[in-house]
């Protein structure tokens, strides 16, 4: 671990790269010129895209899904028939 600490502070004692000052200008200019070279997505595609999600969700509310029974989770293996709450209690 030692040897980290001294590569760290090293690193911390050696003066700032002369091209880091104008990292900033060069990078919003990579931003502008990715964002003028992209064509925006019409609308048309947009359209598109709802209908399909709308297609898809009248589809699946219709089309009836197969009921889903869980298993009955007893814990420590006791059926619930037997717990000490249900044989105590009233006349059922």
């Amino acid at each position: 671990m030692t040897d980290i600490d001294r590569a760290l502070a090293r690193l911390r004692e050696l003066p700032v790269h002369p091209g880091l000052g104008a990292i900033d200008g060069a990078v919003l200019e990579g931003l502008t010129s990715r964002a003028l070279g992209s064509r925006p997505l019409s609308g048309s595609v947009f359209g598109l895209a709802a209908l399909a999600a709308l297609s898809i969700g009248i589809a699946s509310s219709i089309i009836p899904g197969t009921p889903v029974r869980a298993a009955s989770v007893t814990p420590f293996g006791a059926p619930s028939a037997l717990v000490p709450s249900s044989l105590l209690g009233g006349s059922e």
